[in-house]
């Protein structure tokens, strides 16, 4: 779907596809979703790997530095010499740098939470994030990923696509209800797209997470194609739906064509 997507089946399968540099991308994968220190029969488990191979890569990450293991409980972590790739990934990504200070000027005028975001593979994925002064229901980071289908972004995003590419990534996507309210009907979600691409932004009411409303506009460049989104998120105890289409939509709005209108040729 965009530049950044993943492997298809081919290329896993191609003679150049390196599978030992694969499993150790795997076991750093599960590290990294488990947000806690894992020891050596967990990782075997989570990964579904050979335990041989297991003992080989974490050895190997251990010994250049990219994982620590704890003197007493012998669990394992990613190291913060993991943070240099993050760092380096961020500072490089010329959509956060030109749309940095729009981005900014738009939390300093509303107060709430504002996101960039981007699309890879069937999920979205946080590369910038200005919080809110107020208090928030859901607190996410820079590098969190949510599925696209169900995400005001992701819609965004999704609604300026070709409807035969968009109809194909909501097929192939895990379509996993994560409220009572997630629309995950394929056929509704493309009338919900269809809606989106003639509004100019997506709207999310509460269908990833419970309290949350967010709305998002898509940020394109100078072929039209998406590169990314710009997204308000606000907690439902605080605002009104209506209120948020009336005073929040126009904003998102006109940041994103400011945020277009400054991309050029990425």
């Amino acid at each position: 779907m965009t530049e950044e997507s993943g492997n298809t089946p081919d290329e896993a399968t191609s003679r150049l596809f390196v599978h030992s540099l694969a499993k150790c991308f795997q076991i750093l994968e599960v590290l990294q979703k488990a947000g806690r220190p894992l020891g050596f029969t967990e990782i075997v488990a989570a990964s579904g790997l050979n335990r041989s191979v297991v003992q080989r890569m974490v050895h190997t990450l251990k010994t250049l530095g990219y994982l620590r293991q704890h003197p007493d409980t012998r669990a394992y972590t990613l190291s913060s010499r993991m943070l240099s790739f993050s760092h380096t990934v961020l500072a490089l990504d010329r959509l956060r740098e030109k749309a940095h200070p729009y981005l900014e000027a738009l939390n300093r005028e509303t107060g709430e939470t504002v996101n960039l975001m981007r699309l890879e593979d069937d999920e979205i994925v946080y590369i910038a994030r200005f919080p809110s002064h107020h208090a928030v229901s859901v607190d996410l980071h820079v590098g969190s990923r949510l599925p696209a289908f169900c995400t005001a972004a992701g819609r965004a995003i999704l609604s300026c696509l070709e409807p035969a590419s968009a109809r194909a990534a909501l097929e192939q996507a895990e379509r996993k209800a994560m409220t009572a309210t997630t629309v995950t009907d394929v056929a509704e979600l493309m009338s919900i797209l269809e809606g989106a691409r003639k509004a100019g932004y997506a709207l999310n009411d509460q269908e990833a997470f419970i309290g949350d409303i967010s709305i998002a506009a898509p940020l394109l460049d100078r072929q039209k194609k998406p590169v990314g989104a710009v997204n308000i998120a606000v907690p439902s105890p605080r605002w009104r739906l209506e209120d948020v289409q009336r005073s929040l939509v126009p904003k998102v709005i006109a940041t994103a064509r400011s945020i277009n209108a400054s991309l050029g040729d990425l």
